[in-house]
């Protein structure tokens, strides 16, 4: 063998391998790269896919609300469950979901659709934690809201909605979502995909071996990056001795990680056959199958791109850099109604209404220099055929077969716009209603004010007419003897019917002066009075009644002194202590106890006695103007209503009860103490 060969196979056997090793790392990057973009782009589809599955049940919490038997039994303790627990469980069976619960505000659980709920603080916790502003305080005005969290390696997903009335939370409503509806698909298709939350923690998984149980004992640390020879970066993430290619994704509003991984063992296989390959075909077979490899990459992405839009349920618009349309979905197509020959020759812009409400977005779409990023923003979509429609607008920019521009989502919201504006009118004609059910409330209380009055004044008559028509009538007789006695010149018998006439006069005045002082008016200042003083006069002006009771009085020394009109405290302590003397007349062993004390400023006095006490009907008007239990001539019934209205004038109150443990009553006041200074 001469030099001169060896050297030529030398160097044909360097090109083959320098060949094959060239040809391999570039197929190797080219095959990575392929199947990162199609990994993106499956990505996509199934970020669209769980959005559509999670949206499906945003407007099962409603559903609860909407039961006419949802607001008695959160607000009526003795209102039956069962018919709306009956219900639930049938929402939870068509739903398939995990569970429908009605639970109070604090989060405990009221109804469940389930046997079985397994509620606990835990779970309440991060339902009622939504419910609250940064302050702390409960915000009952957030519509729909989810939560998510992971509890013994489970995820738990809830969807739930604040149940308010007049303006106050008196429930919620929670639907809980099995989140494996999500991985069904996947299984179907063999994909392998994980799902973790805000901590890492992996709650879900698609591959039929690994469990996210396993995944969050791996943890994360395992994935690896590499740059591919275009700069692209790529990362692997080695699992039970096997390679994969790992997509990464963050759904904003929920916080999760969506990990997509795709298997590299096919992928070096086919690394290690078309190494082979070429090494056979040399140069010209290596350059050939590069072009066709290329030329391959390119229509296989554009095709996938389409195919993986043409098969989603909501509008995708595909732009390219000059805002032109490069293709449109089905659904796309359906909402603007338009055929087959209409996309080519549309701009992104003909596809909204020319309204104001638009205007700011269209202007974006015209300016060729950036490419516009939005997300669920509100507009008018125009149909071809002569219509508008809302629909909610996203705009992200995208990358395909060398090329650059941007997809436009569009999700149909008509559905959507026209529940709102029937629950507008829905919540109008219950404040109407509401509106009018109050008027009705004050025209009955207006008359029950009335019907109060007017038995109040009857019951006046009859004692005035019956307390002033015996004084009267014995006057009317006295004058007449008198007549006579003064004819037969009998002085003495005429002076003694004289005195008997004073009385009956002065009997008359007295009970005049009660409605006198029944409509005195408040004093026009209080001042420094002495509790002690004011018992002890009283005391001293009744000593006669008070002779055969037991009487004893509490007050320290160290009291201050209270804020009164020293004359009407004097007619408090009066009335109070003549009825407890006169409630006590057939009481064996008649006690009255007194006694005061000193609580934030405010001094308390009671008075309790062990007498006859009242019926608890007549307790609820015992201070009302001539209402009296006392029979028909000992008394108008003005003395405990004076006497409230002298406490309201100083600034006081009064309340009675019913002795607890033993016979009688006791009434308590109320007054400001004395400061220093006054």
């Amino acid at each position: 063998m001469s030099n001169k060969f060896k050297i030529i196979a030398s160097i044909i056997l360097g090109c083959v391998i320098a060949t094959t090793f060239t040809v391999r790392e570039i197929c190797r990057d080219w095959l990575l790269d392929s199947a990162r973009e199609q990994a993106e782009n499956q990505l996509l589809t199934y970020v669209v896919d769980i959005r559509r599955v999670l949206a499906s049940y945003k407007y099962l919490p409603y559903l609860i609300t909407e039961q006419e038997s949802v607001t008695a039994v959160l607000t009526n303790p003795q209102a039956s469950i069962a018919p709306l627990k009956h219900t639930l469980t049938q929402f939870d069976k068509a739903a398939n979901t995990k569970g429908w619960y009605l639970l109070r505000p604090d989060g405990s659980l009221l109804i469940s659709s389930r046997h079985n709920a397994h509620w606990d603080a835990h779970k309440a916790a991060n339902i009622t934690a939504n419910l609250r502003n940064k302050n702390g305080e409960l915000d009952n005005d957030k519509g729909v809201f989810t939560s998510s969290y992971i509890a013994n390696s489970t995820a738990n997903y809830y969807l739930s909605l604040p149940i308010n009335l007049s303006g106050k939370l008196i429930g919620i409503a929670v639907i809980e979502v099995d989140l494996t509806a999500l991985s069904e698909p996947w299984l179907a298709a063999n994909e392998f995909i994980l799902i973790s939350n805000t901590k890492d923690q992996f709650f879900l998984s698609s591959h039929p071996q690994i469990s996210a149980t396993e995944m969050n004992t791996r943890g994360t640390n395992g994935i690896k990056a590499r740059q591919l020879s275009n700069d692209a970066n790529i990362y692997h993430w080695k699992i039970h001795n096997n390679d994969y290619q790992v997509q990464q994704v963050q759904l904003d509003d929920l916080k999760w990680h969506i990990y997509y991984l795709t298997p590299l063992s096919n992928l070096y296989k086919t690394v290690d056959i078309a190494g082979f390959i070429t090494a056979i075909l040399m140069s010209l077979l290596l350059s050939i199958l590069l072009y066709r490899h290329e030329r391959r990459q390119k229509l296989y992405s554009h095709a996938a791109l389409k195919q993986m839009i043409a098969g989603t349920n909501v509008g995708l618009v595909l732009l390219n850099d000059d805002r032109s349309i490069s293709y449109i979905n089905p659904t796309a197509m359906y909402y603007f109604g338009l055929n087959n020959d209409d996309d080519n020759s549309l701009y992104a812009s003909q596809l909204l209404s020319q309204q104001h409400d638009n205007k700011n977005i269209i202007e974006q779409l015209n300016d060729l220099s950036k490419i516009p990023t939005l997300t669920g923003i509100e507009v008018f979509a125009h149909n071809h055929q002569g219509h508008s429609f809302p629909a909610l607008l996203s705009i992200t920019p995208l990358a395909w077969s060398q090329q650059r521009g941007s997809l436009m989502t569009f999700v149909d919201i008509s559905k959507r716009k026209r529940a709102e504006h029937a629950l507008s009118q829905a919540n109008a004609q219950l404040e109407t209603r509401v509106q009018e059910t109050t008027a009705k409330l004050y025209t009955a209380q207006e008359e029950l004010l009335l019907s109060s009055k007017m038995a109040a004044l009857g019951r006046m008559s009859s004692a005035i007419n019956h307390e002033l028509n015996q004084p009267l009538t014995g006057i009317r007789t006295l004058l007449s003897s008198n007549i006579l006695f003064l004819e037969q010149g009998n002085t003495k018998v005429l002076r003694s019917n004289m005195a008997l006439i004073d009385k009956l006069v002065a009997r008359m005045l007295s009970m005049t002066a009660q409605l006198k002082v029944f409509a005195f008016n408040r004093p026009e200042r209080l001042m420094a009075t002495s509790i002690t003083d004011i018992l002890t006069e009283v005391f001293t002006l009744q000593e006669s009644k008070l002779a055969n009771i037991d009487i004893k009085v509490d007050v320290p020394d160290s009291l201050p002194q209270v804020l009164a009109e020293p004359h009407r405290l004097h007619q408090v302590f009066a009335n109070l202590i003549s009825n407890s003397a006169a409630a006590m007349q057939h009481t064996s062993q008649p006690q009255l106890f007194i006694n005061a004390s000193l609580i934030k400023g405010i001094i308390y006095i009671k008075v309790t006695d062990n007498g006859s006490g009242v019926d608890d009907d007549a307790l609820a008007h015992i201070f009302e103007p001539f209402y009296t239990s006392k029979k028909i001539g000992e008394g108008l019934g003005l003395g405990l209503s004076i006497t409230a209205n002298i406490m309201r004038d100083m600034q006081g109150e009064i309340t009675a009860n019913n002795n607890q443990h033993q016979a009688g009553m006791t009434f308590t006041l109320t007054l400001q103490a004395c400061s220093n200074n006054e």
